[in-house]
């Protein structure tokens, strides 16, 4: 489900190039376009047009030449037992030198700084709640490319809360599972306004100015027809440099760069047993490859079926790996896993 569409959300938008990943794993899979198959009927004009209007919705949504700022993130989370919870994220960014994050959602709260010298982290073995990543995946925008899997049917135009757009229609072919999705571009500033990808719905609302770009300040997320989480985020440019913002938390503990890095490897993963029918899906699990080699904390970031959420988490616990390599030195790292489920 991750290669089909991708998301440019994790490309740090309001971040300089200075900053180094290399202790902890992306959820992102960044796939290349590829020439669609040719078992696949599509008009290559219309496929052409479908890729210039996404292109340009990237386009109008990054800031070339981003200033020191400030973004503020408020979200509300639905569910249907827990009711509605909010949390708050901000990041303070000075261009070349820094930035400071914090999260509160609930009982997790987190002060990350990053510097030269590495990452200062109150809480780097603990991992983010669901929501929490999904709120960094829509923000600070959603972008959106086409793959070999994506075959484009139509362009139409149609309204969309008063606005004027241009909706592409198309189907994501991934084996036996096709779905059908959407994407609506606005006719007057190019930006994205609707997502509809599989069971998941991005709506961007309330756009606003800054450093040359265009960024929701309002976004509405839904899954399976029923709404998940409300964004409202901010960004202002920083006059002057805060002695104190890069400051390090309380009780924190500095995590160097990794000099060099070998990534795990798996040596042992069993998957799903296939099923006699049904459909196929997958579920994306997300937790640590300690420096045991083994799946530790495991969490369903994202599920279509509940009901084999048990039956993942029970296999990546089985899970064995070579354990990542910091400096030569086994080290816990945060991972995402996919498991495939056949004809169930």
């Amino acid at each position: 489900m991750a290669r089909r569409i991708l998301s440019g959300s994790r490309a740090r938008n309001e971040e300089s190039n200075h900053w180094r990943w290399k202790v902890k794993s992306s959820l992102l899979l960044f796939v290349a376009f590829l020439a669609p198959a040719l078992s696949f009927s599509q008009d290559v004009q219309v496929r052409a047009q479908a890729n210039r209007l996404l292109e340009k919705a990237n386009a109008v949504s990054t800031a070339s030449n981003l200033p020191n700022l400030e973004r503020t993130d408020t979200f509300r989370v639905f569910g249907p037992d827990s009711g509605v919870r909010e949390g708050s994220f901000s990041r303070v960014v000075i261009q070349g030198v820094g930035r400071r994050e914090e999260i509160t959602f609930g009982n997790y709260h987190v002060v990350n700084v990053w510097t030269d010298e590495g990452l200062t982290a109150e809480r780097a073995d603990v991992l983010a709640p669901p929501q929490v990543m999904t709120l960094m995946r829509l923000t600070p925008v959603y972008r959106v490319r086409f793959d070999h899997e994506d075959v484009i049917h139509r362009i139409v135009d149609r309204e969309l809360n008063g606005r004027a757009a241009r909706c592409i229609e198309f189907d994501t072919i991934a084996g036996q599972k096709t779905d059908s999705n959407e994407l609506c571009v606005d006719s007057a500033t190019g930006v994205l306004l609707l997502g509809r990808l599989g069971q998941e719905v991005i709506e961007n609302s309330d756009f606003f100015p800054f450093a040359g770009a265009l960024l929701p300040g309002k976004i509405n997320y839904s899954f399976a027809g029923v709404q998940k989480m409300e964004i409202t985020q901010s960004m202002t440019e920083l006059n002057s440099d805060t002695a104190n913002v890069l400051a390090a938390p309380p009780n924190a503990t500095l995590h160097r760069f990794c000099d060099t890095y070998r990534r795990p490897f798996g040596e042992s993963m069993p998957q799903p047993k296939p099923g006699n029918g049904g459909t196929n899906t997958d579920v994306l699990v997300r937790g640590f490859i300690a420096e045991d080699g083994r799946v530790h904390d495991a969490v369903v970031q994202r599920s279509d079926r509940p009901d084999l959420n048990s039956e993942a988490l029970g296999l990546i616990r089985q899970w064995t790996f070579t354990p990542g390599l910091c400096n030569g030195k086994p080290t816990r790292l945060e991972a995402s896993f996919t498991l495939h489920f056949q004809g169930r």
